[in-house]
């Protein structure tokens, strides 16, 4: 049994707590092969929706009883409160004061820009639970077997194509996550590129 197992059992429906369980475990495989701490990885996986069932209501309720401010984009995408109201929840109630698990909950679906490895096994691991069954998951587990960067980015790629074609907001937080793995990416083409580019600029200047 997972820790805060019987914890979620009794707060959450059937549906949610087996696919709390299943990010768990995606998570805890995740943080083992990509050397994330595999305790705190099961601890967010396990707890990354522990306030999803709350009504809109009971999100604002615990928000302003707590000076919890959240933005306009959060707030026009009131699905998006879980993963705030979720990591304040585990901070505050359950009292966990660990950070990275404050962080993997509070950005496991937006993501951000930054994110450090138990943020990126959390995130990913929601996409590949067991329970999964959209279509490209098993691709995107293949993926997450090889490479944990490059899984994510496909998980914030699919994301963006999928908010763009529903003409909803795409979340700031996503789109600087996404740009950032673009930019490392062209980065890295770049340095392995850089001797072969300089001498055919020299050649090229040489020429004019």
């Amino acid at each position: 049994m997972f820790p805060f197992e019987k914890f979620i059992r009794e707060r959450l429906s059937e549906k949610r707590f087996r696919h709390s369980v299943n990010v768990a475990r995606a998570a805890r495989w995740l943080a083992f092969k990509y050397n994330a701490d595999e305790e705190k990885a099961v601890i967010a996986g396990i707890l990354h929706d522990i306030t999803k069932e709350w009504k809109v209501h009971d999100h604002m309720t615990f928000l302003h009883k707590y000076n919890i401010g959240v933005t306009s984009y959060e707030y026009i995408s009131k699905k998006l409160f879980h993963s705030i109201t979720g990591a304040c929840f585990v901070k505050i109630i359950l009292k966990i004061p660990d950070m990275d698990i404050f962080n993997a909950i509070r950005f496991h679906t937006t993501a951000r820009a930054g994110m450090s490895n138990l943020e990126k096994v959390v995130y990913l691991a929601d996409f590949i639970s067991e329970d999964r069954n959209f279509g490209g998951v098993d691709k995107l587990r293949a993926l997450a077997s090889l490479s944990l960067n490059d899984a994510v980015f496909a998980g914030l790629a699919d994301t963006i194509r999928d908010i763009s074609h529903s003409n909803k907001i795409i979340h700031p937080n996503t789109l600087n996550a996404y740009n950032e793995f673009v930019f490392l990416k062209e980065k890295e083409k770049n340095l392995k590129i850089d001797n072969y580019d300089l001498s055919k600029l020299i050649s090229i200047k040489s020429i004019v």
